[in-house]
């Protein structure tokens, strides 16, 4: 629920438009405010692409206080974020219902950003198989096709900085795992396929540890938290990733 205004949403925006207008992102650079803000955020963006926070799994009917994929895409919204850690623990939602709102967003045409690792009383040691078992139940009836798709993001709950207890991932850590979903999705699809999906790294990245994740290729780009609301933190951030893809 942040930024909490429409104007502090439409400056944020104005001020990474400026950022951007004046570099050449080779960077896909995505915002996703909260719902009530995408249709201004729609009108001001121009080198940002944009998204959604989340979407229900109906495509229409009395559904009070949910949004659709097909009124999500009228809006003109490319990206959804689904299965985020703080929509699993605070909304109950379950790997079965993230799949059913895979499949919506996908029938649209949305391309959804699936958060995996996301789980309440998750430890380091249990990522990899907590990642296996929320992307096979996630992925359930799939096409094949479809999963390449995806944007996959790496989000391990107990590197969150709003979480109890929380502590920073490593860049070793991130790459260890992000590595471990290519290998799954090799299962689904032939391997070069699958080495052109996207998968991202989420756990409190800012400008100051950017570059622990962004050095390995493995790490396609970051799902930003906090440091989204700071147009400079978020701009260090697109940099350093754009910087490392040039060498790649």
């Amino acid at each position: 629920m942040n930024p909490e205004t429409q104007e502090q949403a439409v400056e944020l925006i104005k001020s990474l438009e400026r950022y951007l207008k004046d570099s050449e992102p080779n960077c896909e650079n995505v915002i996703c405010p909260p719902f009530v803000f995408l249709a201004e955020c729609a009108k001001r963006r121009h080198n940002l692409k944009l998204g959604a926070q989340d979407v229900s799994f109906a495509a229409a009917g009395s559904m009070t206080g949910e949004i659709s994929a097909g009124e999500l895409a009228d809006l003109g919204v490319e990206y959804v974020i689904l299965g985020h850690s703080e929509r699993r623990m605070y909304q109950g939602e379950t790997d079965s219902v993230v799949n059913a709102k895979l499949i919506a967003a996908l029938q649209h045409k949305l391309i959804p950003i699936l958060c995996l690792g996301g789980e309440e009383g998750a430890i380091e040691s249990e990522m990899k198989t907590l990642v296996t078992k929320q992307f096979v139940k996630c992925i359930h009836n799939v096409a094949a096709e479809d999963l390449k798709k995806i944007v996959y993001a790496y989000e391990p709950v107990w590197a969150i900085s709003t979480m109890k207890n929380s502590k920073p991932a490593s860049g070793e850590h991130a790459r260890d795992v992000i590595e471990h979903i290519y290998q799954i999705l090799e299962r689904h699809m032939p391997a070069a396929k699958a080495r052109k999906a996207k998968v991202l790294y989420g756990g409190t990245v800012n400008k100051d540890n950017v570059s622990l994740y962004a050095r390995y290729p493995e790490i396609s780009g970051a799902l930003v938290g906090a440091a989204s609301l700071n147009a400079d933190n978020f701009y260090e951030i697109i940099k350093e990733f754009e910087r490392e893809s040039i060498h790649r």
